[in-house]
């Protein structure tokens, strides 16, 4: 990728320098001990930086002495550190990595192996692996099988995560709860699965819980998905062109169809809140021209389009595309902002995405005139905004249970 031409007191254009580039670390930093833990750690690809106005980034690291590898450097001591760049600088805050990370659940799971902390969510998957890749045909790009630790268990007993949420919640690492559950063949693609840590977290939490998995087969467990407590979904599109979906996704093709995840998805956003059903895109591995159709397609069924970058795991990285140029890129995110914007879609629920760009960060991109959706942003972030939100989701999901309930008995599930 070609140095973005912008200026980098912009965080939405720094989040994006950063999440290609990376950034190198300064000998003093470098030692300390939670940093190198997180750069070697099995549960990190880098480290999270907090960017001014409240951005979030995933910057993978350089090599030491590398300075070819990133034109940013990294310094300070403990959350408080200065990244520089060409004699320019600003102050940011580092993420370390929670201590909870060290400790032992009941079953005798070091927690770090339980849940993994990314913006104010803490992720948990706990199934395992997903079954595309015990059929031999994963997804090469896919998050959902990388990362699961060999020696955790599956499932993993509910009283665990509810004792790595606590942690967690304790410790303030994070705010809110992520499932990621694993797809397993089934008709319900593996949320009934999830319905018991989904009740235990409830009980014992007044927090949002977000679901990202593959859409079930039939659109009564996505009733039942919402009448379980889950707050916020996504489906992953992640490829809109239907060849190159085929090509890199054949799992996902095969046992579920593509078509399947854009019924499922505005059946969702039928019935979620407003703002609170996702899809990811990933912008590298098809034409900007389909990606920008993608979004249009997502916003026209009133789902929230979220952008990450492609990054290659592949042991060949020369036979993978290369990001594309900031000519390419600038148009399709201020397309995001304002195509989220004209649908009226909310855009204060998906948010601290380190690895992605929200629709909320797309503003970044879209000119002088976007900036008008930050004092919504404040809200949502503050203690105030936050308990709002809580309430009117216990409200509307108490308003539509009657309706769910008949879902359910017409369905048979």
């Amino acid at each position: 990728m070609s140095t973005l031409a912008a200026p980098s007191v912009n965080p939405g254009y720094l989040k994006l320098e950063l999440s290609v580039a990376g950034v190198r670390l300064d000998d003093a930093l470098r030692a300390q001990a939670d940093v190198a833990r997180a750069a070697g750690s099995e549960w990190a690809n880098g480290i999270e930086l907090v960017l001014p106005e409240d951005v979030w980034v995933s910057a993978p690291i350089a090599a030491a002495g590398d300075d070819a590898a990133s034109p940013f450097v990294l310094s300070g001591t403990g959350e408080h550190c200065t990244l520089r760049r060409n004699g320019s600088q600003i102050d940011v805050r580092l993420i370390t990595p929670p201590s909870f990370y060290g400790r032992t659940a009941s079953s005798g799971t070091p927690m770090g192996r339980i849940g993994t902390v990314y913006g104010s969510f803490i992720a948990i998957n706990p199934a395992g692996a997903c079954s595309f890749s015990l059929r031999g045909a994963p997804c090469r790009f896919c998050r959902s099988g990388t990362g699961v630790p060999s020696d955790a268990r599956f499932p993993m007993p509910v009283q665990d995560v509810v004792e790595v949420v606590r942690a967690a919640f304790a410790e303030g690492a994070a705010e809110f709860v992520y499932f990621n559950p694993s797809y397993v063949g089934s008709e319900d693609a593996g949320i009934a699965m999830l319905e018991p840590y989904i009740k235990a977290v409830k009980k014992h939490f007044d927090t949002l819980i977000a679901v990202q998995m593959h859409p079930p087969k039939t659109n009564g467990w996505i009733d039942r998905t919402y009448a379980m407590g889950v707050d916020a979904l996504s489906y992953g599109v992640e490829i809109h062109d239907p060849e190159v979906l085929a090509r890199r996704c054949a799992g996902r093709v095969r046992y579920i169809g593509r078509e399947r995840y854009y019924e499922a998805l505005a059946h969702a956003a039928s019935v979620f809140p407003s703002g609170t059903v996702w899809s990811d895109l990933i912008v590298g591995l098809e034409s900007a021209a389909s990606t920008l159709q993608g979004i249009d397609v997502l916003v026209q069924a009133r789902v929230l389009p979220v952008l990450s970058l492609f990054r290659s795991s592949d042991a060949n990285p020369a036979r993978e595309p290369s990001v594309p140029d900031w000519d390419t890129l600038q148009p399709i995110f201020a397309h995001l902002f304002r195509a989220v914007r004209q649908a009226k879609i909310n855009m204060g629920w998906v948010r601290d995405l380190s690895f992605a760009i929200t629709p909320l960060e797309a503003r970044f991109f879209a000119g002088d005139d976007a900036r008008g959706s930050v004092p919504m942003r404040q809200f949502y972030r503050s203690r105030l905004g936050t308990l709002a939100v809580r309430s009117l989701s216990r409200l509307r999901r108490r308003l539509r249970v009657r309706r769910v309930s008949d879902s359910f008995d017409a369905s048979r599930l």
